[in-house]
């Protein structure tokens, strides 16, 4: 059951494929979106919010410091905002090919009795940096976690320094996850409100506002009759975990220069108190929260 029908949608993506068991999938498109049942009014509004941004920043990068093909890779961080929503590390130029890379966030090395406290798995190619995005998770300033590396077929490089670029954490490497105190990978750590939906109005007359998606990326929105936990193992963001379990993609649009999108709509009154909606950020590859209509 298709409920939305954008007129006027400036900077959008066609949607090509129903997500679910399947993929999300995007073509660039003219104004016009693929039509659906109800009509759909865009309003692209400028909102305060609390947009990812980098925290810590290790930007120096001469050297390999460690390969994939190595066992137990981890960097230390004190972070200075309250909260985690992401990643990134550099893959060094000229090693290994396009691979899968999953980076997890610790509070404490895997092997001295840490918790994961998220986990993001993107991919990434050689002279780029790589970075995944979670739901925030809620860190003490002053206090020192881990990222924790690895990827699937064990070919790329992670850039780094030997010179101690980075007084607040070092490199971990090999088997047993050993220390080494005066070297530093290549690597970001994101802060940020993370996406957020709201439904307001009364349904069937609804309006979807959506914050904190990165400028100007396709934030696609998704219904499910259920809530739950699905796993989505392909498309541009593989790996992300949905909060509803039967999802159907109801529109994909761009958001604006604030990382912001208002969609009117007037929807079937069947789908009043029978569906559940959930946006995904495309670029930053993370969920919203999960809204009742």
């Amino acid at each position: 059951m298709s409920w939305l029908q954008l007129r006027f949608c400036p900077n959008s993506f066609r949607f090509l494929d129903r997500v679910g068991k399947a993929h999300i999938r995007l073509a660039p498109a003219p104004s016009l979106m693929k039509t659906f049942l109800a009509p759909l009014v865009v309003a692209a509004l400028a909102a305060p919010l609390s947009a990812q941004t980098v925290d810590v920043d290790q930007p120096s990068n001469t050297t390999c410091m460690a390969g994939f093909w190595q066992a137990d890779l981890a960097q230390s961080f004190i972070p200075t905002a309250s909260n985690c929503s992401g990643a990134g590390l550099f893959m060094r130029t000229g090693t290994g090919s396009p691979e899968n890379v999953t980076i997890e966030l610790w509070d404490a090395l895997p092997t001295a009795g840490g918790t994961q406290l998220a986990t993001g798995t993107v991919f990434g190619s050689p002279g780029t940096w790589v970075d995944v995005f979670w739901t925030p998770v809620s860190v003490t300033v002053g206090s020192t976690y881990y990222i924790v590396f690895s990827s699937d077929t064990n070919s790329m490089c992670v850039a780094g320094d030997t010179g101690n670029p980075y007084a607040g954490g070092n490199t971990f490497a090999n088997a047993g996850y050993g220390s080494f105190p005066s070297f530093d990978y290549t690597f970001r750590t994101w802060t940020g409100g993370g996406l957020t939906l709201s439904i307001t109005g009364t349904c069937p007359a609804v309006v979807f506002s959506i914050s904190g998606a990165s400028p100007f990326a396709p934030v696609a929105l998704l219904s499910s009759p259920t809530t739950g936990s699905l796993v989505i193992p392909g498309g541009p963001c593989p790996g992300i975990t949905l909060g509803i379990t039967s999802p159907t993609l109801r529109v994909i649009n761009a958001a604006d220069a604030s990382g912001s999108i208002t969609l009117t709509a007037n929807i079937p009154a069947g789908a009043c108190g029978t569906q559940f909606v959930q946006a995904v950020d495309m670029t930053a590859c993370v969920t919203s929260n999960v809204e009742a209509l």
